[in-house]
């Protein structure tokens, strides 16, 4: 192997397993912040829906695959700091991002 070619591989590994470490820091920070977010919409949308309808939202798992952004009826959801998030005003609560999810991070709630 050449001197090149050995740095080369020597960057990727490098690379590798300083992303191995920090993705579970950067993980937990994300579904805090999350929680966090979904408590504060779930407050607002209280006092905008009448009781008795669901509403839907993306959990911190979302991988940002916008699946559920290309079935949506509404286009209420965007892609947000931290990953999908819902528009709770322009939803239908039709339900369709929850059954096209693929990894299924979409929770339903009814209020």
């Amino acid at each position: 192997m050449t001197e090149r070619g050995s740095n080369l591989s020597r960057r990727r590994f490098m690379m590798a397993g300083s992303a191995a470490i920090a993705s579970p820091l950067i993980l937990k920070a994300a579904g805090s912040m999350a929680a966090a977010k979904t408590a504060e919409i779930k407050s607002n949308v209280t006092n905008a829906t009448k009781k008795g309808t669901r509403i839907y939202f993306i959990g911190p798992g979302c991988v940002g695959c916008h699946v559920c952004m290309a079935f949506c009826p509404a286009e209420a959801i965007r892609f947000g700091d931290t990953g999908n998030e819902i528009d709770q005003l322009k939803c239908i609560h039709c339900g369709t991002c929850y059954r096209e999810c693929p990894i299924s991070v979409i929770s339903e709630t009814e209020i």
